[in-house]
């Protein structure tokens, strides 16, 4: 077998030049530096070398000299494999050394085999023509020469590393600064501590007038130091929690006590900062002060309350004396004669009714906003609405199964609504059907009913609080209950083939969940 010497100093290299020798069938041997290659190749020769050039204790130009000046060893072909001595002038000493060949890294594995080959077939077939050094003396100058450009190039080299590491340096300063300034003058507080002990490393400037306290009196101290014991215990069992769990934490309000401005609330969030191993390293933390903000909305809230009680005692009032004259006129019906009620007291009682529905709209309408917006099902939603109508002579067809959309609580009275629309105007339907379907930009839910449709130049104004010929508000409210999450009614059915009422509700407003269907029916119970 074909034993072949390997001299680098670069683990990588000779595990990957022995891979590829030991692949197609070489015998291997394996040094490190030139000394040792030497040595190994005195005591048990090989039949060929390949060697690098860069290489301490000797290098391989050194190695290749010694080599070809020893009787045992100067007819073993010769062969430099280096990545660092490129030059041309560079490999010509090489071959004046005595070098067989000169390759420069990287090869393919294909290629390198050829060559190793190929420099084999030629020593032995002619082991005499293996080449022979030069004049020693013109070596040692040619030798004196090559390392004085090795060394000028990695001088120049150093030299372009360095001003290049300065200029990356700068850089770093610079855009430390430029995060610096921002962080300065975020308008929140802004802090961050260390994982380990969850002691202050960096405040801001927000932070330090909120708090009202130096940086340098903060950095290295822990919340112990500056807050009362509870507040204490709060905050640093929720950074304990946060780093535990490597989670965003968000807290929407908490009290904190400051040195000059008094108790304060702020919003919170809390980030872990991890190093690139991914150990959480740093706590950063974020608050805003929304005193002012909470204080406002508070005042804002009891101004409401005030202004709906004002409000509920007024229609109560107005209502009570509408009741009264109600009832009066009545009893003035019954006593009257029939030119007197037509021509007198019915048009009193149209007055009182128009007042009663205006009155009922101010108190549906009041309401809107009162509550926050929730997820709703539909399908239970619609069957709870439906479900105040007398609607035996209609059937039902519902396909809304696990839908949810986010709406206010009125969205109830908006079913109502158009349940109700069916039965007063849908003269001789029979049936309704709920479904839904998703659009490009949201779901639709689609109200249809098989009555008489409505005629197109109504679609409109069906949805108007005034116009000519409307007798009711329900409409106009059920827009207004849809528009406080953005969503939409309209009506796009075609006149003679019943009323569609398409309800369409945004992206973000809507889901789907898993909940099995309380009706996913086609019945005729109401």
């Amino acid at each position: 077998m074909t034993r072949i010497m390997i001299a680098d100093d670069n683990k990588q290299s000779l595990y990957l030049l022995e891979a590829i020798l030991k692949a197609h069938g070489y015998e291997v041997m394996v040094a490190r530096n030139g000394a040792e290659a030497l040595e190994r190749a005195q005591s048990s020769p090989p039949d060929l070398i390949v060697t690098d050039i860069l290489m301490p204790v000797m290098d391989g130009f050194e190695l290749c000299r010694r080599w070809r000046a020893q009787d045992t060893l100067k007819d073993i072909p010769f062969i430099f494999y280096t990545a660092t001595y490129t030059d041309p002038r560079d490999e010509q000493f090489a071959l004046n050394l005595g070098a067989s060949r000169f390759v420069v890294k990287p090869q393919k594995p294909e290629m390198l085999i050829q060559i190793v080959r190929n420099t084999l077939d030629a020593a032995r077939q002619d082991p005499a023509l293996s080449p022979g050094m030069g004049d020693e003396m013109e070596l040692l100058r040619e030798y004196n020469e090559v390392l004085y450009r090795k060394l000028h190039a990695k001088m120049t080299q150093l030299k372009t590393e360095i001003a290049e590491h300065k200029r990356t340096e700068e850089s770093l300063v610079e855009k430390e600064a430029f995060l610096d300034a921002i962080v300065e003058n975020i308008p929140d507080m802004i802090f961050v501590k260390d994982a380990s002990d969850l002691r202050f490393v960096r405040f801001n400037k927000a932070g330090e007038e909120l708090l009202g306290y130096s940086r340098e009196s903060l950095q290295g101290k822990n919340d112990y130091d500056f807050f009362p014991k509870d507040e204490a215990d709060f905050f640093t069992g929720n950074d304990r929690e946060v780093l535990r769990e490597g989670r965003i934490s968000d807290i929407p309000q908490e009290t904190i006590h400051t040195r000059t401005h008094g108790t304060r609330i702020i919003h919170t969030k809390k980030i872990p900062i991890c190093n690139p191993e991914g150990t959480r390293k740093y706590l950063l933390g974020i608050s805003e002060d929304i005193t002012n903000r909470v204080r406002m909305e508070e005042a804002l809230r009891r101004a409401t309350n005030k202004l709906y009680l004002l409000n509920r005692i007024t229609f109560e009032d107005i209502q009570n004396a509408v009741f009264t004259l109600a009832g009066h006129l009545a009893l003035e019906e019954e006593s009257s004669p029939e030119d007197y009620r037509v021509h007198n007291l019915e048009p009193m009682k149209k007055v009182l009714q128009a007042v009663g529905q205006s009155l009922e709209f101010a108190k549906n309408f009041q309401n809107l906003g009162e509550k926050p917006p929730a997820w709703q099902n539909i399908e239970h939603t619609f069957l709870f609405a439906v479900s105040h109508l007398t609607m035996t002579t209609l059937s039902r067809q519902i396909h809304v199964q696990g839908l949810e959309v986010y709406a206010d609580p009125l969205l109830e009275k908006v079913f109502f609504i158009l349940g109700e629309n069916v039965l007063r105007h849908a003269e001789g339907a029979t049936g309704v059907t709920l479904s839904c379907h998703e659009a490009e930009d949201g779901l639709d839910i689609v109200f249809l009913d098989n009555g008489p449709g409505i005629p197109a130049g109504k679609k409109e104004k069906i949805f108007e609080r005034r116009s000519p010929g409307k007798t009711g508000m329900g409409l106009f409210l059920a827009r207004e209950i849809l528009s406080i999450t953005d969503i939409t009614i309209t009506e796009t059915g075609e006149e003679g083939k019943g009323a569609r009422f398409v309800v369409r509700v945004p992206k973000d407003a809507y889901r789907f969940t898993p909940e099995a269907s309380a009706s996913e029916q086609s019945t005729g119970l109401s």
